[in-house]
């Protein structure tokens, strides 16, 4: 699988306005689970069904990245976007942030 995905700045933007709860650490924190479900996050541990806002088809870069992710872990998780990469974290590298994809903005 290619770790690079091109994205333009507008995309990155649209990608960043879906964001529910700002943190201060990431710029965009997402979820996605084996059903390939995508929310933004909303509480720290599991988020609540109730309170999972779906975000699916609303950004081709979140998408992508929610499905790379799965190819690598397939009950996915959560995931973490700052303006260069996607991570995700995980108990195989002792909780250590792993990459999903490199960004080359255009």
């Amino acid at each position: 699988m290619d770790a690079f995905l091109t994205l333009t700045r507008a995309e990155f933007e649209q990608l960043k306005a879906l964001v529910r709860r700002k943190r201060w650490d990431w710029p965009a924190v997402f979820s996605v689970n084996h059903h390939r479900e995508i929310w933004p996050f909303a509480t720290y541990k599991r988020t609540p069904e109730e309170e999972r806002e779906p975000v699916r088809g609303l950004s081709r870069v979140i998408d992508e990245v929610a499905d790379r992710y799965l190819s690598l872990r397939s009950d996915g998780g959560r995931f973490f976007v700052d303006d260069r990469h996607a991570f995700y974290k995980g108990p195989e590298l002792g909780d250590a942030y792993n990459l999903i994809v490199i960004f080359t903005i255009v």
